[in-house]
């Protein structure tokens, strides 16, 4: 099918957060990583809403989900879960399959930590939980240097060191991801990645609560820190994890390759349950 999404607003703690639906069915909530943005997820939205209720949203203080200046505040991942369940409610859903990549993916697991009754499956790709690593530790002091970096030499700076550490974007014949708004990176170094450098949910408890939780890992990221934290997330969740098709937005630009593996995982979690 094509992109004919329903836009939408719900106003939730200060925030206007702008939100697109389409297709019918169980509820699958797509939820942006540090770019922030819905757009990405057009693509596989399309394809699967013959049989799902797809939607996602801008999350707060990113593209269109803007908050006045002076209410602009550092990142938090159970607010960020907050606003993934005002989302769900406003489009009238008790609970929902969630989708999460990279920064979604932890914002997904804070979900499930935060309101397990309205997780229908979790599906993580790539989520950034590097404090799980081996390698954390070195790890950490590079992001503590990127934030140096940011401080002293600017957005641009620590951008372009940060994207050193994204792999797979340049390999032949992959197309270019939807580049985010211009409003969004400078957001996200400011008020995110801050936040973001140390912290990882409780995955122990995610266990605990008997979600259900499936993990992603793209091939072409191929030993990237936020790809091999998905074996150490596997370790402790004990659940289903896969090698899919693409990088770290695989799901936005090979679509095509990238949809069987993601409605396998479904299947094979509903037989898990069931």
């Amino acid at each position: 099918m094509e992109f004919n999404a329903t836009k939408a607003i719900v106003h939730n703690e200060g925030c206007d957060l702008h939100y697109w639906y389409q297709g019918t069915g169980p509820l699958i909530t797509f939820v942006p990583g540090g770019n922030g943005h819905g757009r990405q997820y057009y693509p596989i939205m399309a394809a699967l809403s013959d049989r799902y209720t797809c939607v996602t949203f801008d999350r707060r203080q990113m593209s269109a989900s803007q908050v006045e200046a002076s209410k602009m505040r550092r990142l938090s991942p159970p607010q960020q879960a907050r606003d993934i369940r005002a989302v769900i409610r406003a489009i009238g859903f008790d609970k929902s399959i969630v989708f999460g990549s990279s920064s979604g993916g932890i914002f997904a697991f804070q979900f499930a930590l935060d309101f397990p009754e309205m997780v229908d499956h979790l599906i993580s790709h790539e989520a950034p939980t590097l404090t799980l690593l081996p390698d954390a530790s070195a790890l950490f002091e590079s992001y503590i240097h990127l934030l140096d970096l940011y401080d002293t030499g600017g957005l641009q700076a620590a951008s372009a060191e940060f994207g050193k550490s994204l792999i797979g974007y340049d390999d032949e014949g992959v197309p270019k991801t939807t580049p985010p708004g211009p409003e969004n990176p400078a957001n996200f170094w400011r008020y995110e990645f801050p936040m973001l450098v140390g912290f990882s949910p409780n995955l122990w408890r995610v266990r605990q609560n008997g979600t259900s939780v499936g993990l992603m890992r793209g091939v072409r990221s191929r030993d990237a820190s936020y790809a091999r934290a998905t074996y150490e997330q596997e370790k402790i969740l004990g659940c289903l994890r896969m090698d899919v098709p693409g990088h770290h937005q695989g799901f936005e630009v090979e679509t095509g390759e990238f949809l069987p593996c993601f409605l396998d995982m479904l299947d094979q979690l509903e037989k898990k349950r069931g």
